[in-house]
C-alpha cells in the first residue's frame, strides 16, 4: 500500500503548526473534561502540614463552597507550615493567619468571592506580568463555582461590560475571573457563564481566566457587551491524573501514561469504551478483528510479551482489578466447533456504558504499572467513572443517537459469467494435462469414454448457464438500527456528592438474527458525614444480550460461518426455490452433470438457511459494586479501605435446527447445547498514604498497602441431538447425550509501596515495589516481587530557561522497572487427572489417570523495561510535545518443552525463552488556530520491533497450527506468530523454465503458468526445507489523528487512523484463490495467466482443477499472505450548540450532532477487514482470515441536553 503520500501529507501539517493566528476563540475539550483537568476533587485536597500557600487556599475555597482569587506570582515561593494554620472553624480567620506572615491581606468582594494580594497594593493599582510558563499561564487561580461576584475598587468607574463567557462548544463556563489589568478589580461569572463589570472611560485590557483554559486579553474600546470563548490548555500541569491506589499532578509524573477524557469517547458512537481508545494513544493497538455486534475487542500495549501466556492488559475499574476473561469455559463453547474455529469472545467487558465513563489511564511502562507487579507486564488501563461534583442544583443530563448501519466494504467476487469461464478452464487444463487423448472441445459424453474422473467434467450450470447471477453478499448484509439512550442526574454539596446514571444501547447487526443489547445502570455517591471522614458507594449492575451469528468460521465448519458461505456459494445457484422457500436442495446441485456424473465440485451450505435455522442466544448479567471509607488520621495521613466485588453470571443457548440441510447432507442433524456460568470475584484492600512538604523545598508523598483477590467459576454444560422436530428447540426436545461442569478458582494476596519526592517541583523521583503471592504457580515460586524506579527533570523550572520564551514546559524524565505475567490456566503447576475409559476383564470401565506434569518451579513471566521521555510545550502552549523510547525484556517466557518419554509425557510447561520489544512513540497537540474560527490537532505516532531472542534449552522453533494445519513458526530472531510457508518467486512462462528449475516435491507435473517457488537453503530441490517465516501481524507503525474545528456553535471533528506493515494470512484463498474454481474466486482470478502470450497480471497462476496433484500452487505460501496496512477515516462528527438566548432559563446546553463511523478505507488487502484476526485469542496463530464478520459503517444522528 502506498502511504508515502499520507506522510508528506502528515510532515507538511506538523511544519504548519507553529504558523497558527492567535484569535479569540478555540476549540478543543468540552466543558466535563474541563472542569476535570481543573479542579481537583475534594477528597484529592487537604491541607498538608507543610505546602504551598496556594494549594493550601485552593483547599479553603473547595471546603467552604467559595471563590478566592490571586496572581500566582504573588503567592511564588511561600509555604505555610503547620503553626501557620489556626484552629478557629471560621473562614477569614484562617484566611488572616495564613496571610498576615506574609506580607499579605484579602478583600471579601461578595457572599462568596475573595480577593488575595499584597498589602503595600490595597490602594493602588499594579501591572500583572505576562505568564511566560506553564506553571503561570493562568494569572489568576478560582478555587470554586459561584454566582455573578462583582469586586469593588478604588478606581473609578464610569461604564458596565456585559457578555458570556463559553468553552469551546459555546456552552456557558462557570466561575472564570474577569480582571481589569492593572488592577484589583474583577468580577466571576456565574453558572451560565455570564459576567459583569465595571471599567474606566477609557481603553481597558480585560483578562479572563481559569484553570485548565489559556487566559485571554483583550482591550476594550466602546463596546457594552463582550463575549468570550476560552481554549483549553493541552499541557496542564495542575491536571490530576489517576495513576493506581492514588492521583498524581501530570506535572509531576515520571512514568509513561496515555489518557482520554469523557469527551474523546463521546467523539465515537462506540458500542465499548475499547472503540474509543482506538489511534488515540501511541504505543496502544485496539484492533477490531469483528464487527459482530457486541464482539471483544483486542487491545496490546507496547506489543506481544508473551507466547503461551495472555496478552491483555489488566483492567482497573474505580480501584477494582479487572481480567478480560474471555475463556470458552465461561460464555461456552459450542461442542462439535473446532478450537480453530470457534466464534470470537464476546465482550465480557461490553456490559460498561461507555457515557458513564470520567477518564482512561493507560499505564505504559514498568514505573506506572509496577504498582500492579504480577499483572502489569501487559500494561494497565485504568477506568475512571464520572462522580457527583458540588452544584447549587441538580444537573441533569439526557443524551440519545438513532443510526443505520451498512457493510463497510464487499468483497470483488466473480460474476456467473466470469465464473463459468474460470470452471471452464480448470477444468479444460486439468483435462488436456492429464487425459490421453483430450480435446478440449469435447463435451461431457465423450470426456466419459475417456475417463471417469468428474474433476474432468463440466457442472450443469456451467455447460448450460440459465442466467441466474445470484448475489450472495447483497443477500445476507442488510441495513440494520443502532440507537442509544443515557441520561444522568448529578450533584452535591459539601457533605453528599451523587451521580445516578441509566443506559440503554441496541445493534442490529448487518447479518439477521445478530445483534447486541445492553441496559446499565450506576450509582455513585460520596459522603462526609464526619470531619476527617469520607465513605463512598459504587453500583453498577447491567444486562446483555447477545444474538451470535455463525458468521466467522469457514464454510465446512459445523455449523457453517455465514460470511464464508456465502463468499463460495456459485452465483449459478437461486437463493429461493419458486415457492418462495430457502433453496437448500442445490446445496450440491453442482456437484452432477447433465449426464449424472460427479463433477467434484465443493458444497457448500445456503448462507441464508444458516441464518434462518442456526440460533445462538448469549446472556449476560453482572452486577460491580465497591464501597470505601477513607480518614484523615493527621494532617496529610490517610487510612483508606477499600472493598470489591464483581458478580459475572451467563446463559447461553444454541440450536441447529432439523429444518437445515448442512452443505451435501439430503436430511438434518439438529442439535442444542445449553451453557451456564457464574464467575465472582472479589477483591479488598487497606492502603496508608502520607503528603508532607519540608522546608518549602522538600515534598513527600507515599503509599504502603495490602490487598487480596479471590476469583472463582462454576460452569455446566448440556448437550442434546436427534431431535424429531423443530418445534421444542430445547435440550428437552432432544436426546440429551453428554453434559459436563467446570469449577476452577485462584487467589492473589499482595503488600505494595510507593513513594514519591520533588526537588523545588523541578526535580522527580518515584520508587515503587509490590509482592505477589499467586496461587496459579508452583509451591517454590509462589511470591514474586516487581520494583521500579523513575526519574524527572524539569528543565524549563532552571533560571537558565527563565529566557526562553518560545519553550513553556520541558521535562526529561527515565524509568526502570519489573512487572510480571499471571494469565496461565490456574492449575498449570500441578499435576492433573482426567478420566479415561480402558477394557478390564472384557468390560468397558472408567477410570482416572494423570494428564500433565507438575512443575513445582513454574513462575510468572517477568518483563524488565526500560522508558526514557521527553515532554515539552511550545508557544505558550500552543504545542504540546512528547516522545518516549522503551526497551520491554520478557524472561521465564512459559513453553511447553519436550521431556524424556521415560516421564511418560510428551511435554512439560516450564519457564524458558526471551522476547524482547522496543519502540518509539511520539504524541503532538496543537492549537493551530484560536480565532473565530478554531483549529486544533492530537497527533500520535508508535513503532515497535518484536523478536524473540531464546526458545528452549536447544533453541528450536515452535510450530503452530490455527485454522489450517501449521502455517505459524514462532523462531529466535523473528516476532511471535511469523507466518510459515513457501515462498513464490514468479511464475513460470514456459515448460523450458520448469524444466531448468529445482525439483519441487509438491509439484510433479508443474506448467508454465504455475508458481515458481524459492529454494531457501539452496540446495537445488524444494521441500519442506524451504518453508521460512514469511510475515507477521504485528504492525512497523501505527498512527492517529484527529482535527477539530469550530466556528460560532458549529464543530467539527475528524478523525484518521492508520497501520503500516502489518500482513494478513488470507485463509479465504485457500478456496477463493486456489485456481481449483470448486467454489466462487476473487474477482482478481480474471487476470490470471493463460499463456505466455497472455500472462495476465504476473501475479496470479493459471487454472487448474488438480493444483494441489500437479503444482502445489495452493500449499502455504506468500501469496496468501497479503498487505494489511490500512488508512481509515475512523471518525467525523459535526456538531451544532444552540445559542444560550434561545434555550431559556430551564436548558443549560443544547446540542444536535450527526457523525459517521468506517466512513472510508484505503487498504490492498483483499478481504472485508484489515483488523481481521480469526485467532485472537491464540497469540501464536495471530492474522488469520477465515471468513469474519465484516466491519459495519454506521451514520448516527442525535440530541445533547442539558437542565
Amino acid at each position: 500500500m502506498k502511504i508515502q503520500v499520507l506522510q508528506n501529507w502528515l510532515l507538511s501539517l506538523l511544519a504548519f503548526i507553529p504558523l497558527g493566528t492567535p484569535s479569540l476563540n478555540a476549540a478543543t475539550q468540552d466543558l466535563t473534561y474541563a472542569r476535570k483537568t481543573s479542579l481537583p476533587r475534594a477528597s484529592e485536597l487537604r491541607v498538608a502540614e507543610s505546602q504551598k500557600l496556594k494549594d493550601a487556599l485552593l483547599e479553603l475555597g473547595r471546603k467552604y463552597q467559595v471563590n478566592i482569587l490571586f496572581e500566582e506570582s504573588t503567592l511564588t515561593g511561600i509555604y505555610v507550615q503547620a503553626e501557620d494554620k489556626s484552629a478557629d472553624p471560621r473562614l477569614e480567620k484562617k484566611l488572616e493567619t495564613l496571610l498576615n506572615p506574609n506580607g499579605l491581606t484579602y478583600k471579601k468582594t461578595g457572599k462568596n468571592a475573595y480577593l488575595i494580594w499584597k498589602k503595600s497594593e490595597e490602594t493602588q493599582s499594579r501591572a500583572i506580568p505576562k505568564s511566560t510558563s506553564a506553571t503561570t499561564q493562568n494569572k489568576l487561580v478560582l478555587e470554586q463555582v459561584s454566582p455573578l461576584q462583582r469586586m469593588q475598587s478604588p478606581v473609578a468607574v464610569d461604564r458596565e461590560i456585559t457578555g458570556q463567557i463559553t468553552d469551546e462548544n459555546k456552552i456557558g463556563l462557570p466561575g472564570v475571573s474577569v480582571l481589569i489589568k492593572g488592577t484589583n478589580k474583577g468580577a466571576v461569572s456565574d453558572q451560565n457563564g455570564t459576567y459583569s463589570i465595571s471599567i474606566p472611560d477609557q481603553s481597558t485590557v480585560l483578562v479572563f481566566s481559569f484553570i485548565g483554559y489559556i487566559s485571554k486579553e483583550l482591550t476594550v474600546t466602546n463596546q457594552s457587551q463582550l463575549n468570550v470563548q476560552l481554549v483549553p490548555s493541552i499541557n496542564n500541569l495542575s491536571e490530576v491524573m489517576v495513576v493506581g491506589y492514588g492521583t498524581q499532578r501530570k506535572g509531576d509524573i515520571t512514568g509513561s501514561i496515555g489518557s482520554i477524557s469523557a469527551r474523546n469517547i463521546k467523539e465515537i458512537q462506540v458500542t465499548n469504551f475499547e472503540n474509543a481508545l482506538q489511534g488515540q494513544i501511541a504505543g496502544v493497538q485496539v484492533q477490531e478483528p469483528s464487527g459482530e455486534p457486541g464482539a471483544a475487542t483486542t487491545i496490546r500495549v507496547r506489543g506481544l510479551g508473551s507466547v503461551s501466556a495472555g496478552n491483555e492488559p489488566l483492567y482497573v475499574i474505580d480501584g477494582f482489578p479487572v481480567t478480560k476473561n474471555m475463556d470458552p469455559g465461561i460464555q461456552g463453547d459450542i461442542t462439535r466447533r473446532t478450537t480453530a474455529f470457534a466464534l470470537p469472545a464476546s465482550n465480557p467487558l461490553g456490559t460498561i456504558n461507555p457515557n458513564d465513563i470520567e477518564s482512561i489511564e493507560v499505564l505504559k511502562d514498568a514505573s506506572a504499572a509496577a504498582i500492579y507487579g504480577s499483572r502489569g507486564s501487559n500494561g494497565v488501563i485504568l477506568i475512571t467513572t464520572k462522580k457527583g461534583k458540588l452544584s447549587s442544583k441538580p444537573v441533569v443530563g439526557f443524551d440519545a443517537y438513532f443510526g443505520v448501519q451498512n457493510v463497510a466494504k464487499r468483497v470483488n467476487l466473480m460474476n456467473s459469467e466470469q465464473l463459468t469461464a474460470y470452471v471452464i478452464d480448470s477444468k479444460n487444463n486439468a483435462y488436456l494435462q492429464d487425459v490421453r487423448g483430450a480435446n478440449i472441445n469435447d463435451d461431457n459424453a465423450t470426456r466419459y469414454t475417456k475417463t471417469t474422473n468428474g474433476s474432468y467434467f463440466i457442472p450443469d450450470d456451467y455447460a448450460n448457464p440459465d442466467g441466474t447471477d445470484t448475489d450472495w453478499q447483497d443477500l445476507i448484509f442488510k441495513t440494520a438500527p443502532v440507537q442509544s439512550y443515557n441520561a444522568s442526574v448529578s450533584g452535591g454539596s459539601e457533605f453528599v456528592k451523587y451521580y445516578f446514571s441509566g443506559g440503554y444501547y441496541n445493534q442490529k447487526g448487518i447479518i439477521d438474527r445478530s445483534g447486541f443489547e445492553r441496559y446499565s445502570f450506576r450509582v455513585n455517591l460520596e459522603a462526609n458525614p464526619v470531619k476527617r471522614l469520607k465513605i463512598g458507594l459504587g453500583l453498577s449492575p447491567s444486562f446483555t444480550n447477545t444474538d451470535r451469528s455463525p458468521a466467522g468460521a469457514p464454510y465446512f465448519a459445523d455449523p457453517p460461518g455465514i460470511v464464508y458461505s456465502a463468499l463460495v456459494t456459485s452465483p449459478t445457484v437461486r437463493p429461493y426455490l419458486p415457492d418462495g422457500s430457502i433453496n437448500q436442495s442445490d446445496n450440491q446441485s453442482h456437484l452432477f452433470t447433465e449426464t449424472g456424473r460427479g463433477a467434484n465440485m465443493t458444497a457448500s451450505s445456503n448462507p441464508l438457511a444458516i441464518i434462518e435455522h442456526v440460533t445462538d442466544d448469549l446472556k449476560q448479567f453482572r452486577i460491580f459494586g465497591n464501597v470505601y471509607a477513607e480518614y484523615e488520621i493527621l494532617d496529610g495521613l490517610t487510612y483508606k479501605l477499600y472493598t470489591g466485588i464483581d458478580v459475572n453470571s451467563y446463559n447461553r443457548s444454541f440450536y441447529m435446527a432439523r429444518a437445515f440441510r448442512n452443505r451435501a447432507a439430503t436430511a438434518g442433524d439438529p442439535y442444542a447445547q445449553s451453557n451456564a456460568s457464574l464467575n465472582y470475584n472479589w477483591v479488598t484492600e487497606n492502603t496508608l498514604s502520607y503528603n508532607k512538604t519540608f522546608g518549602q523545598l522538600h515534598n513527600f508523598s507515599a503509599v504502603v498497602g495490602y490487598s487480596a483477590q479471590k476469583d472463582r467459576l462454576d460452569a455446566n454444560q448440556v448437550y442434546a441431538q436427534n431431535h424429531p422436530d423443530d418445534l421444542s428447540p430445547t435440550i428437552s426436545g432432544g436426546q440429551v447425550t453428554s453434559g459436563g461442569d467446570n469449577r476452577q478458582e485462584w487467589s492473589l494476596a499482595s503488600v505494595l509501596a510507593r513513594v514519591n519526592y520533588s526537588f523545588r517541583d523541578k526535580y522527580l523521583l518515584t520508587a515503587t515495589i509490590r509482592s505477589d503471592r499467586s496461587s496459579r504457580f508452583g509451591a517454590g515460586n509462589k511470591t514474586g516481587t516487581f520494583p521500579s524506579v523513575s526519574a524527572g527533570w524539569r528543565v524549563s523550572e532552571e533560571s537558565f530557561m527563565k529566557g526562553v520564551t518560545a519553550i513553556s514546559d520541558l521535562k526529561f524524565r527515565g524509568s526502570w522497572g519489573q512487572t510480571g505475567n499471571f494469565l496461565i490456566p490456574n492449575y498449570a503447576a500441578i499435576g492433573l487427572l482426567s478420566s479415561y475409559n480402558y477394557i478390564f476383564n472384557n468390560v468397558l470401565t472408567n477410570g482416572i489417570a494423570p494428564s500433565t506434569i507438575s512443575n513445582e518451579n513454574l513462575t510468572w513471566e517477568k518483563t524488565t523495561q526500560v522508558d526514557f521521555g521527553l515532554d515539552f510545550g511550545l508557544f505558550r502552549e500552543r504545542i504540546f510535545i512528547s516522545a518516549d523510547w522503551y526497551r520491554k525484556l520478557t524472561s521465564d517466557l512459559l513453553l511447553n518443552v519436550q521431556v524424556p518419554a521415560a516421564v511418560g509425557f510428551s511435554t512439560a510447561l516450564q519457564n524458558i525463552g526471551e522476547v524482547e520489544n522496543k519502540g518509539f512513540e511520539l504524541t503532538v497537540s496543537s492549537r493551530n488556530l484560536v480565532g473565530a474560527f478554531g483549529w486544533t490537532t492530537d497527533f500520535n505516532f508508535s513503532a515497535n520491533k518484536n523478536e524473540v531472542l531464546k526458545l528452549g534449552p536447544t533453541g528450536d522453533p515452535i510450530l503452530s497450527s490455527g485454522g489450517a494445519g501449521i502455517r505459524h513458526i514462532t523462531e529466535i530472531g523473528s516476532p511471535i506468530g511469523s507466518y510459515y510457508g513457501y515462498v513464490v518467486e514468479g511464475i513460470y512462462q514456459s515448460q523450458a523454465e520448469v524444466d531448468a528449475a529445482p525439483k519441487d516435491a509438491l509439484a510433479p507435473a508443474a506448467r508454465a503458468g504455475d508458481f515458481k517457488f524459492k529454494d531457501i537453503n539452496g540446495d537445488g530441490k524444494i521441500d519442506a526445507s524451504d518453508r521460512t517465516a514469511i510475515g507477521n501481524y504485528q504492525p512497523d507503525f501505527m498512527w492517529g489523528i484527529t482535527n477539530r474545528f469550530s466556528f460560532k456553535g458549529i464543530d467539527l471533528s475528524v478523525f484518521f487512523q492508520g497501520v503500516e506493515g502489518s500482513k494478513i494470512l488470507n485463509l479465504t484463498r485457500r478456496h477463493l484463490g486456489n485456481g481449483e474454481a470448486a467454489t466462487n474466486s476473487y474477482a482478481d482470478w480474471t487476470e490470471r495467466w493463460i499463456s505466455a502470450e497472455n500472462p495476465g497480471n504476473g501475479k496470479i497462476p493459471r487454472a487448474d482443477r488438480l493444483s494441489d496433484l500437479h503444482s502445489g500452487n495452493n500449499r502455504p505460501s506468500t501469496f496468501q499472505v497479503e498487505d494489511g496496512s490500512y488508512f481509515r477515516l475512523r471518525s467525523l462528527a459535526l456538531g451544532y450548540t444552540f445559542p444560550k438566548a434561545l434555550l431559556g432559563t430551564k436548558i443549560q446546553s443544547l446540542r444536535a450532532y450527526a457523525s459517521g463511523t468506517n466512513l472510508f478505507t484505503k487498504t490492498d488487502y483483499i478481504g472485508y477487514n484489515p483488523e481481521v484476526n480469526n485467532q485472537a485469542g491464540l497469540t501464536g496463530v495471530q492474522g488469520e482470515d477465515y471468513g469474519a464478520y465484516p466491519l459495519s459503517r454506521n451514520f448516527t444522528f442525535g440530541l445533547n441536553v442539558t437542565f
